[in-house]
C-alpha cells in the first residue's frame, strides 16, 4: 500500500463514482519499489463490480492518462502475467499513446 498513490487518487478530479473507486483500489495496492500487479478477479472483487464493467473503467482511466496497462508473457511459460498498472505520479510514466510500437514505417 502506497500513501503517496492513495492521496494522489484522491485528488483526481471529473472522474465518475465507479471511475474513482477503481483508481483507488489500483493505488491502494501499489508498491512503491515492485509495482502495480492486482490481478483483475481481485480488482474487480475489491471495487464490487464485473470484470467487464472494470475493464470499461479502466479504459476511460488510461484514455484520461492517468493510468497506463502494460502486459508481459512470462519467457519461460509462455504464459500472460498479471499487468502492470503504471500511474501519472510516477516519475517513469509515458502515456499510451508517446509508447512506439514495433511497425515496418518506424524500423523497430
Amino acid at each position: 500500500m502506497s500513501h503517496a498513490a492513495t492521496n494522489w487518487a484522491i485528488t483526481q478530479r471529473g472522474l465518475k463514482p465507479a471511475t474513482r473507486i477503481v483508481l483507488w483500489h489500483l493505488c491502494d495496492r501499489h508498491n512503491p519499489d515492485l509495482g502495480c500487479f492486482p490481478s483483475q478477479d481481485k480488482l474487480a472483487y475489491d471495487c464490487e463490480m464485473s470484470r467487464s464493467a472494470l475493464n470499461e473503467h479502466l479504459k476511460i482511466l488510461e484514455l484520461t492518462g492517468l493510468i497506463r496497462r502494460e502486459q508481459h508473457i512470462n519467457p519461460r511459460t509462455k504464459q500472460q502475467e498479471n499487468t502492470r498498472y503504471r500511474f501519472a505520479f510516477e516519475a517513469d510514466f509515458v502515456t499510451a499513446e508517446d509508447v512506439v510500437e514495433p511497425s515496418p514505417e518506424s524500423g523497430h
